[in-house]
């Protein structure tokens, strides 16, 4: 890449998820500072608007869907001179593009054919992709592949002789904040962080909630609200009379203002690649019981506070103990924040990505 030119991330969607928040802090780390980092995205919404509030390039254009049947005819041919035009429109000169996602790298190989052939790198960041999505969406033919995670990126160098490297993703000092007070009786009142997708285990959740309720009279119900909306098919779960109550908040924009309200958060997730809201919870200052996925598992929690994911009766086992022993158990929340600096700061994760750029061509080494 030369200093006049770009390194180009693509992403679809702006909504506010852990795909987005990621490349949001890496275009503001200091490892690809120099690199230049723009953004061209399929729509609007809270990354399109951060980018252009913290005046950083940014480009937006319609993205095709995999799924319509002109762009399995045709490819990604229009979509590669659209972007490229727009990308000139608003003086973005790509020198090597990074697709945000295996959705993504399609969409990058094209745009690096028509640009003639400018480095791809492809990070690979969805839990459940399988050989056929990484062959579906041509996965194999970016010059570098990062996979997040250990579980999926050794799942992906059985797909491919390319080397490929981790991807663990990182925080930016704003995000830490001072550790909530932690109150003297068991909470009424949780989060429940996550979405409404079958893997993040709201079901778990609620399940569990039942179990105790039916082993303890004297348990009071817990009112419980989620960040998210009710699950397909759960709706009659949710229903169920019991002493609990279910708040769902939808998509919810200021997770740290939000999250800092409530004294506990639960995070019942099945499967995660890395893990983003258990930890985003921590950052805030909130004690958080966390399913043993993504780096949740690494983190230096008492066994009360983590148990085994897709498992209704080891989150019960837990909540029930924290209920009944809640001083004993408090958390020490600034001690997980110091595990977290330590070894996921930002700075470190896109120095991970720039030594990626670095092997396909794309990048110097940092000095």
């Amino acid at each position: 890449m030369s200093e006049a030119s770009h390194l180009l991330f693509i992403q679809k969607r702006s909504l506010r998820a852990g795909a987005q928040t990621s490349l949001a802090r890496m275009v503001g780390s200091t490892p690809l500072r120099d690199l230049n980092p723009a953004v061209l995205v399929g729509t609007e919404g809270w990354l399109h608007q951060d980018l252009k509030d913290r005046a950083f390039p940014v480009a937006l254009t319609e993205f095709p869907s995999p799924r319509a049947i002109m762009t399995r005819l045709l490819g990604y041919g229009a979509f590669a001179r659209r972007a490229s035009a727009k990308l000139a429109e608003v003086g973005i000169r790509p020198g090597a593009i990074i697709a945000n996602d295996h959705q993504e790298c399609p969409l990058a190989l094209a745009l690096s054919a028509r640009l003639g052939g400018v480095p791809v790198l492809g990070i690979l960041r969805t839990p459940g992709m399988d050989r056929r999505d990484f062959k579906k969406y041509a996965c194999e033919n970016c010059d570098g592949l990062m996979g997040e995670g250990v579980e999926l990126n050794e799942r992906v160098q059985t797909w491919t002789d390319k080397q490929t490297a981790l991807f663990e993703e990182g925080f930016c000092e704003e995000e830490f904040f001072p550790p909530v007070p932690f109150p003297s009786v068991f909470p009424s009142r949780i989060l429940v962080v996550g979405s409404e997708s079958p893997r993040k285990g709201f079901g778990d959740f609620i399940e569990a909630l039942d179990l105790i309720e039916s082993r303890e009279p004297a348990f009071p119900g817990l009112r419980c609200d989620f960040t998210g909306t009710i699950p397909v098919g759960l709706e009659s779960l949710v229903a169920r009379p019991r002493r609990s109550q279910f708040i769902f908040l939808g998509r919810v924009e200021g997770f740290a203002k939000l999250v800092r309200n409530y004294p506990l958060a639960i995070h019942p997730s099945r499967a995660e690649t890395f893990g983003m809201a258990p930890i985003e919870a921590m950052l805030a200052g909130v004690p958080t019981m966390v399913s043993a996925t993504g780096i949740a598992a690494t983190l230096p929690l008492p066994t009360t506070w983590i148990f085994e994911p897709a498992s209704p009766k080891k989150i019960a086992e837990r909540l029930t103990e924290l209920w009944r022993r809640w001083v004993d158990h408090a958390l020490d929340v600034a001690a997980v924040q110091q595990h977290i600096r330590a070894c996921y700061h930002i700075d470190h994760t896109a120095g991970f990505v720039r030594e990626s750029l670095v092997r396909i061509g794309a990048a110097r080494p940092l000095k």
